[in-house]
């Protein structure tokens, strides 16, 4: 089935051009700016996208996915599929061969024995993982030889190429002892892994930095000597840097920064189709939001075309379902409808008839008040959320803005997980297998709760019969239109919610002065993930 198609622009300055042109160098070290900071950099304790960009960095998952959309091995030898064997004709035990004489950064080899100990890493109650999805269907996992992994699932698991591997990883067993508790190791900050950078230091508030793996497999790879990730208080800190030579990248500008940049001197843009979309996320346990009614007032109360045309300038679109791309993406999805006549309707219709003085509605003494939490030093979200905040006072709804640092916000004992938020802000998208996503952020034995904040990151807590039944029929076939059609399903259902309302679609858009070069944007994968054949210019 053919991927939709892969929108690819590039904005170089002609010094840049003729840079390119004469060839990758070695030596020599990049700053790049990051406007988060994550919390951890341990693949199954942390959620964040800055984690997973820092983390690629040292740490190798399995397989990867290319631009182009196709899966490769990364420190497995070949994809496994039914074709070649790898998998079972029930499609129930999967044979993964693995690559021989890859070392971790401190000389030990990899073998099947780590990937073994990752999984019991992930399985250890004592770690606080983000999620077990398909690891809890692995009835065995076996390690015929140093090089042979043999997963036996107690039924079809179709997004199998998603464990170990993707946003996740493989853990060094030595490194540990054996021992699978590690919720408190000071890997979870300063990780070792097989890939092409080491940490150097990490200084909170300030940078991380890496330096080339010595004993990475690719013996001409990385071609820079060394790689700092700086961090920043907000895009807008970042690009000034940027414009002035003091970094050499950025990391995720937004939209309405393209006119800004794209003829600026000595800057060059990377533009690209992104899965991610922006969205707004109400929390179900709120008695507010418990009300059907409500939901489809607040959605229909947003003009999302507003947030494209005026913040974005009409560089994004309005987004219609949580796949954005890919193979699963279903086209005939609409876009939500913009009816405040409709949304005044339903708010009356649920009770919420009184007006104080400032016009916000009530009921039963109650004002129609709810907060809103996004992290801090995003510009365009604060931007929105106003925009929104004003769209929903027009209808009598009072929404509070309190952002709070991205590191808080996702942290795995912050306010979603526990559910101590009104509504979330945030940009998501699914990887190009979404079966294990949806899982994750929609699936009801994903909810986290006091007694199981390891279940999962089903923040809003959406517990719908058709939502679980449409993700168990994607993930339980091998047949790829049966599985398109369970995901539509599924993003469907998930719109019907009314507690997900998808805003607009994102690029991923990044920058980069004419000093570096050698990078290439990857919509299935995070930014710098092919940091290791990134080279200076001058």
């Amino acid at each position: 089935m053919k991927l939709a198609t892969r929108l690819v622009i590039l904005v170089f300055t002609i010094s840049a051009a003729l840079a390119f042109a004469s060839g990758p160098q070695s030596g020599g070290t990049s700053t790049i700016a990051l406007w988060q900071e994550p919390e951890n950099l341990n693949p199954y304790l942390a959620i964040q996208t800055v984690s997973r960009i820092l983390r690629k960095q040292t740490l190798e998952g399995l397989f990867d996915v290319t631009p182009a959309g196709e899966y490769i091995p990364v420190l497995a030898a070949e994809i496994p599929t039914p074709q070649n064997g790898g998998v079972s004709a029930d499609g129930k035990t999967v044979t993964i061969k693995l690559k021989e004489g890859v070392t971790w950064q401190d000389g030990d080899p990899f073998t099947s024995a780590d990937v073994k100990f990752t999984f019991d890493v992930v399985m250890n109650d004592a770690n606080p993982v983000s999620s077990r999805a398909g690891y809890d269907l692995i009835e065995s996992l076996e390690t015929p030889d140093d090089y042979t992994v043999v997963i036996t699932f107690s039924e079809i698991y179709a997004p199998y190429l998603t464990l170990f591997s993707v946003d996740k990883a493989v853990l060094p067993a030595h490194y540990f002892d054996g021992n699978s508790d590690v919720s408190r190791s000071p890997f979870n900050r300063l990780p070792e892994g097989t890939g092409p950078w080491m940490i150097t230091a990490w200084e909170s508030g300030n940078f991380i930095s890496f330096e080339r793996n010595p004993n990475y497999r690719e013996a001409d790879k990385p071609l820079l000597d060394s790689l700092i990730f700086k961090f920043v208080p907000s895009r807008e800190v970042a690009t000034a840097q940027l414009r002035t030579g003091e970094v050499d990248g950025m990391w995720n500008l937004i939209e309405s920064q393209i006119p800004e940049l794209e003829n600026v001197p000595g800057v060059n843009l990377m533009i690209t189709d992104s899965t991610n979309l922006e969205f707004l996320g109400l929390n179900l346990t709120n008695p507010i939001f418990s009300d059907v009614r409500v939901r489809e007032a607040i959605g229909l109360a947003i003009d999302k075309s507003v947030l494209v045309d005026r913040l974005l300038y009409g560089r994004a679109s309005v987004a219609v379902s949580p796949i954005t791309l890919g193979w699963a993406k279903d086209e005939t999805i609409a876009a939500g409808a913009f009816d405040v006549e409709r949304a005044n309707a339903l708010l009356d219709e649920a009770g919420w008839t009184e007006r104080n003085r400032e016009g916000i509605r009530m009921k039963d003494g109650q004002l129609l008040q709810f907060d809103i939490m996004t992290p801090t030093g995003d510009r365009l979200r604060a931007l929105a959320e106003q925009v929104i905040q004003a769209q929903l006072r027009e209808v009598g709804a009072n929404m509070v803005i309190a952002n709070v640092p991205a590191n808080v916000m996702f942290a795995v004992d912050g306010p979603l997980k526990r559910g101590e938020y009104d509504i979330a802000m945030d940009t998501w998208g699914p990887d190009l297998d979404p079966g294990a996503w949806l899982q994750l952020l929609f699936y009801s034995d994903s909810i986290p709760t006091l007694e199981n904040p390891n279940a999962g990151w089903n923040f809003i807590r959406i517990n719908s019969p058709e939502v679980d039944a449409a993700v168990d029929q994607g993930r339980s076939t091998l047949d790829l239109q049966v599985r398109k059609e369970a995901y539509s399903n599924a993003a469907r259902a998930i719109v019907d919610t009314k507690a997900y309302i998808p805003l607009y679609t994102r690029f991923l858009v990044d920058a980069f002065t004419d000093r570096l070069g050698g990078y290439e944007s990857n919509p299935w994968d995070e930014f710098a993930w092919d940091s290791e054949s990134w080279f200076v210019t001058h």
